[in-house]
């Protein structure tokens, strides 16, 4: 049995050339052994990179036997350290201002990954009132907002560098409802109407609507702020409000609860821009490429909503917290499919229509012209580049 073990000459020469092949084809893969001391590099080699949140953990290679080994390319990189040399995400805040579908494509972009996607690691977050988003955007805490114009507008009339880069709804999704009570609009004489807040969009509706029923705001009707339409619909259901302005999803769950439609202020096609992704002027400026990014983002997340309703119906869900499938199918057949446009373009004629809501409280609107307000260069360059008509397979 030990006789087997003592090899022969021509074994031992075998098994030598087996080593010395099995040496070289390892050091074609990994990291040369040891040098005898007299052999010093003239520089060490360089430590793999250690592995971080974007970056794999090292894998161990098992190499090929010999016959099947290939010379690497002599500039070829191992695929861990191009992982590890790729560009980290762009860390930003970004806000949303209402739980409408309105304000959906962030929400999708968040869900889809496509902020990850085009290099962004977006902190996504709630914040309903404009006293709080001006600040916050002005401070520099806030890189972007999904938002109303009006604030926009008041904020830069009193020295604010705010931009709007795109809209996605230029025109104003709200409808006017009262209590059952309440037959027709001016049934609402001596009543109150609810309405998110002064200046907001809902009371812009308001403002526009009423006088056309022959009711003047402030004296035959009282515009109640409510803080939101959620807030809207509860009042009116409590009886503390008479009237209340909201936009879908809150419409069809107003009818559920007897309410009554008084105007579809939405067929009156009113040329608002209600809601525009808002930036500061000097963070454009210096970082182009990072607004190019968000709305890259946005634009597709558009696309995967009018693609994907049922993924885009969940998202809705989630984040305007209305769990009722009737409710959302009707915010996704309203919404996303008439009202979210392709191509994002912020029209001078919708931000005109908020001047001239805003030159009743503030005599600077006036004068100033809505071009002023916004930068649909970055639309326009990713119009013309195709990268949209790709996104719908034109």
């Amino acid at each position: 049995m030990e006789s087997r073990c003592v090899p022969s000459a021509r074994i031992v020469s075998v098994c030598a050339l087996v080593a010395v092949l099995t040496v070289a084809v390892l050091g074609c893969s990994q990291p040369p052994a040891p040098a005898p001391a007299a052999a010093v590099p003239t520089q060490p080699p360089k430590a793999a990179p250690a592995p971080s949140a974007t970056t794999a953990p090292p894998q161990v290679v098992t190499p090929a036997p010999a016959k099947e080994a290939k010379p690497q390319a002599k500039d070829a990189k191992p695929e861990k350290v191009a992982k590890a040399e790729e560009k980290k995400p762009t860390k930003l805040k970004a806000i949303y201002s209402a739980l409408s579908g309105m304000q959906s494509p962030p929400w999708i972009a968040k869900e889809a990954g496509l902020f990850e996607k085009y290099g962004l690691d977006v902190d996504l977050a709630f914040i309903s009132t404009s006293t709080t988003i001006v600040p916050a955007m002005l401070s520099g805490e806030v890189v972007l907002a999904t938002m109303g114009t009006a604030p926009v507008i008041a904020a830069n009339l009193s020295g604010a560098d705010l931009v709007m880069v795109a809209a996605t709804t230029n025109t104003v999704i709200f409808y006017l409802f009262g209590q059952p009570s309440i037959l027709r609009v001016e049934d609402l004489k001596g009543k109150a109407v609810g309405v998110g807040r002064r200046g907001a969009s809902s009371d812009f509706a308001a403002r526009y609507v009423l006088p056309k029923h022959g009711l003047e705001p402030d004296k035959d009707v009282a515009l109640v702020q409510t803080g939101g339409a959620t807030e809207t619909l509860a009042a009116l259901q409590a009886g503390g409000i008479q009237g209340g302005v909201f936009s879908i999803p809150h419409t069809l769950t107003a009818k559920k609860q007897g309410m009554r439609e008084l105007v579809d202020i939405t067929s009156l096609g009113i040329p608002y821009t209600q809601t525009s992704v808002v930036t500061r002027k000097d963070y454009l400026s210096k970082n182009r490429e990072t607004i190019m990014s968000f709305l890259m983002a946005t634009i597709e997340a558009i696309a995967v909503a009018k693609r994907d309703k049922e993924f885009t119906v969940k998202v809705i869900g989630k984040y305007s917290n209305i769990q009722d499938r009737e409710v959302l199918e009707e915010t996704y057949d309203v919404i996303v499919t008439k009202v979210l446009p392709k191509v994002p373009y912020v029209t001078a004629e919708g931000v005109q229509t908020v001047l001239n809501e805003a030159a009743q409280e503030d005599p600077k609107a006036k004068s100033a012209k809505a071009e002023e307000f916004f930068d649909n260069r970055l639309v326009k360059e990713l119009d013309d580049s195709g990268f949209i008509k790709k996104l719908y397979g034109e």
